[in-house]
């Protein structure tokens, strides 16, 4: 299983984007191949959604837009098991870390 590193974001330009993007997808591709063979198919469904929004992100918007369809888990009408809620609480974390540090650098005053 992917460990996910913590976010060091100090300018949100394309490259920390990307190295988010990056530090996703295998933990988020890991989730999906899981849910493909657990016989999950309305999270398989879900977070193969999420995982084509996050291969589309160009700009900070678009990657906040996909932590916001993440965070939207928990009113889906599926529930998972144990090994595909930890990756997705793993996933969710890492997201609200980079949620939160994109919303501390974007207040500070220079």
């Amino acid at each position: 299983m992917a460990d996910l590193p913590q976010p060091n974001i100090r300018k949100h330009n394309m490259s920390t984007i990307n190295d988010v993007v990056a530090e996703l997808t295998p933990v988020l591709k890991e989730l999906v191949a899981y849910l493909a063979v657990s016989s999950q198919s309305e999270a398989f469904d879900f977070f193969s959604h999420v995982q084509r929004c996050l291969g589309q992100v160009t700009n900070e918007e678009a990657l906040l837009e996909v932590f916001i369809m993440m965070s939207m888990m928990a009113f889906q009408n599926f529930r998972l098991d144990p090994m595909a809620s930890m990756l997705a609480d793993q996933i969710l974390a890492h997201a609200e870390q980079v949620s939160h540090t994109f919303s501390a650098d974007s207040s500070s005053v220079n």
